[in-house]
């Protein structure tokens, strides 16, 4: 299984993907700092998907365990981030809206966070993959009504995909 990287997403794809989903979410700008909208790219069905990484909230420890998202945590078990898979989005297949992240560019405390990040999702792959896949056949095949409802429409995402001109 090969290694997963993490990738920034072109805000002008969010964009065009926003106007037929409202399940999909992007940074807002803040005056003069923009954090990157940072994920993961995983295969599921005939597509590349971009799957989001959130920072921890406290409120996320309400959250009961399901395939619409994975915590990541630090060596110390302390969460970092989750990853959305019911925000996930596929990606055109040359990848023009997608940069991989330049770790040497971070500042040094989120060059520690992500490092972090990284390793725990490196070594939980087997994990990931499955629960996404799970989360995307719930949505598109199994048409599971709970998972519908907190999900992106992924079929509809992927014809709007193969629309997009950069």
């Amino acid at each position: 299984m090969e290694e997963l990287l993490f990738y920034i997403i072109d805000k002008n794809y969010i964009k065009h993907l926003s106007k037929f989903e409202n399940h999909i979410s992007y940074n807002k700008d803040e005056i003069g700092h923009s954090r990157p909208y940072l994920g993961i790219v995983l295969r599921i069905g005939d597509y590349n998907y971009f799957a989001p990484l959130y920072s921890y909230k406290e409120h996320y420890s309400k959250y009961k365990n399901n395939s619409s998202f994975f915590f990541v945590y630090d060596r110390k078990k302390k969460p970092l981030a989750i990853i959305k898979f019911s925000a996930m989005i596929p990606i055109p297949k040359n990848f023009n809206v997608l940069k991989l992240l330049d770790y040497n560019k971070q500042e040094k405390k989120y060059k520690d966070l992500i490092s972090a990040e990284y390793r725990y999702i490196n070594s939980n792959k087997k994990e990931i993959y499955k629960r996404a896949n799970k989360m995307y056949y719930a949505v598109t095949k199994h048409k599971n009504n709970f998972f519908r409802t907190i999900a992106c429409n992924f079929e509809l995402l992927e014809e709007k995909c193969l629309e997009y001109k950069k």
